[in-house]
């Protein structure tokens, strides 16, 4: 029997880290693939941004830290996803479903600040039914969003719903291995009290294992689950 696949389909470099890191790498050492689908990136409108070079090879070992394959990078616009046809981000995703056949899906929360989170957040929806309307593709067990500091947190819930998990993955072996990952991006982690600081996401990890009897966990909101188990 082939190994479950979980895709993350996310906008930046790091959003992958930030929202899965260490529920993906606890999936890794049970066995199952994690793969990463990055649809902008080059982030060029990034502040504090490495060289091209630089934002690569940082990419590519923040994944290899946490055991997920290396990561599909699109060149969808920084922070101008809103200028791109819907149609050409659902076909994006399609593709990477085609080729990977995931089990699970991971993505942004479609109210998270950041209009590029919510760009793909619809997308991948859209796309999430691809099995629906493709005999050649497995049916998808699940689709769960993600929490993203610095993007989930800072929403403004007026005339939307914000991010309610529903699920917790418990990460106490796993924390620090996703902190290190986090590392490997230049420029990206902050001082605390910023939500992207060492101090901000143990707190955030340390809350949601609070809310399910854990130490810590990784929280998602499930909005879909074809399956039991």
């Amino acid at each position: 029997m082939n190994p479950e696949l979980n895709l993350i389909v996310v906008a930046h470099p790091d959003d992958e880290i930030l929202g899965f890191g260490a529920s993906g790498h606890k999936l890794v050492k049970q066995g199952e693939i994690v793969q990463s689908i990055i649809l902008c990136g080059n982030v060029d409108a990034r502040h504090l941004r490495p060289t091209d070079e630089e934002l690569y090879l940082d990419c590519l070992k923040a994944n290899e830290v946490l055991g997920f394959s290396e990561p599909v990078l699109g060149s969808f616009p920084n922070i101008r996803l809103n200028t791109v046809d819907h149609i050409e981000l659902v076909q994006f995703i399609e593709k990477q479903i085609l080729q990977f056949k995931p089990t699970r899906i991971f993505t942004h929360h479609p109210s998270d600040l950041n209009d590029d989170h919510h760009q793909i957040s619809r997308a991948c929806l859209a796309a999430s039914r691809l099995y629906q309307r493709r005999d050649d593709v497995p049916p998808l067990k699940s689709l769960h969003f993600m929490e993203i500091q610095s993007a989930t947190d800072w929403a403004y819930e007026k005339n939307m719903e914000g991010f309610r998990p529903n699920l917790f993955v418990e990460i106490e072996n796993e924390l620090d291995v996703k902190l290190q990952a986090l590392s490997k991006y230049r420029n990206v982690m902050r001082e605390y009290p910023h939500p992207r600081s060492v101090e901000a996401i143990k707190g955030l990890a340390a809350y949601r294992g609070a809310q399910n009897g854990q130490n810590y966990a990784e929280a998602f909101q499930t909005i879909f689950q074809r399956e039991l188990v």
